[in-house]
């Protein structure tokens, strides 16, 4: 990221760089950056925490862990896995001037996601496996605002200070002992003289540069510098307009033979998003292939407060049976809380009421634990 070491700064430019975190860097949500929203694959299982998810940055593999049991002392049954093809594969040209807007084919790349999870969709007389296969792309994903970019441009200039006050006090510090060894060399007798000032000189010149960043105030100041340019580049606002579809496989008595497509169903969503409030709004349509009274029509809306390591969120969707001889139309209202115990390691807990309240498991309490991995996006300042 920079020509010499992170730290290798002098303390002169940490005053200067320290501001900025200082100010803004601890508004930042983590939820905005990069957090693999739920995987469409649950959505499509029916088990998914939110049924309106707002699209994110995804992460390059993300790993996700639904625990559904009411006492929430059962294993877990329900996982998925989402990849990220794009970010799978490093892109060393990439800065973030040019990610900070997106056409809606760059969109579409950076954005899509392949995911496969299981469920456990049946009962314990009648056990029913699910698999489900989701592909989801947002043909709009934002932009970096105004302030973030004004505020990277202030870190580059920043950081080119940093740069050149290091190598002039390198330059200033070596001339000082190349002329104390100019006169000391005077007094040599022999080369062997000659040759241990000279190395010394090189030992003073390499312990001058290591002692620059002995500080650890300085060294942390300059990480949370960086933590917080890494976070300006990758936290988006602005519309955001995702397209989401996928496959159920349901195979009764877990036997493989027996596994058949149960369910397919595609999905838009959209929304705004800040860095504090968020507002989503999905229109899903999901289909049963084996019972057409089961086709159904979604339309939810959910709104989403973050802070810097957490989030809330409250949501209400509607559904409406399509099909002939349909049972009466659904709602499902849910609060759903999301708290990062980590970097890419999230809590997700949901309370509330699914769609048909006569239906087994239809009280919500779901406890889920997501982590995702990621590795560094675009060159920073």
């Amino acid at each position: 990221m920079r020509p010499h070491t992170l730290a290798a700064v002098p303390l002169l430019a940490l005053a200067m760089t320290a501001r900025l975190p200082a100010q803004a860097g601890d508004s930042l949500p983590a939820f905005n950056s990069v957090r693999t929203p739920v995987s469409p694959a649950f959505v499509l299982l029916g088990i998914a925490p939110t049924a309106v998810e707002r699209p994110n940055t995804p992460a390059d593999l993300a790993f996700s862990i639904l625990n559904r049991a009411a006492t929430l002392t059962g294993l877990p049954r329900d996982v998925a896995l989402e990849i990220s093809p794009y970010w799978l594969v490093k892109h060393p040209r990439l800065n973030w001037e040019q990610d900070s807007t997106r056409t809606i084919a760059t969109s579409l790349l950076r954005t899509m996601t392949i995911s496969v999870a299981t469920a456990d969709l049946g009962t314990d007389t009648r056990p029913i496996s699910g698999l489900a296969v989701g592909l989801r792309a947002a043909v709009a994903s934002g932009r970096l605002s105004r302030e973030a970019i004004d505020q990277l441009r202030q870190l580059g200039t920043l950081v080119d200070r940093e740069n050149l006050v290091f190598d002039n006090l390198i330059k200033q510090r070596r001339g000082v002992l190349q002329r104390a060894l100019t006169r000391e060399l005077k007094n040599a007798t022999s080369r062997a003289d000659t040759g241990r000032l000279t190395a010394k000189t090189d030992s003073a010149v390499r312990d001058f540069v290591e002692q620059l960043p002995i500080s650890e105030e300085y060294r942390a100041a300059m990480d949370s510098t960086d933590e917080f340019a890494r976070d300006l580049a990758l936290s988006r606002t602005g519309f955001v307009l995702e397209v989401a579809g996928g496959l159920v496989w349901a195979a009764p008595g877990d036997v493989v033979d027996s596994a058949r497509v149960s369910r397919w169903g595609a999905w838009v969503t959209a929304g705004y998003q800040s860095p504090a409030w968020s507002f989503v709004a999905v229109n899903r349509f999901l289909t049963a292939v084996s019972d057409t009274a089961q086709d159904a029509l979604d339309v939810g809306l959910r709104l989403i407060h973050t802070e810097r390591r957490w989030a809330v969120s409250a949501e209400a969707v509607f559904r409406a049976f399509t099909g002939s001889g349909a049972p009466p139309n659904q709602h499902r209202i849910a609060v759903i809380f999301d708290y990062a115990l980590n970097d890419g390691l999230w809590v997700t807990a949901t309370i509330g009421r699914d769609f048909d309240p006569t239906a087994s498991k239809s009280l919500l309490a779901q406890f889920g634990i997501s982590f995702g991995l990621a590795g560094e996006r675009v060159k920073m300042p």
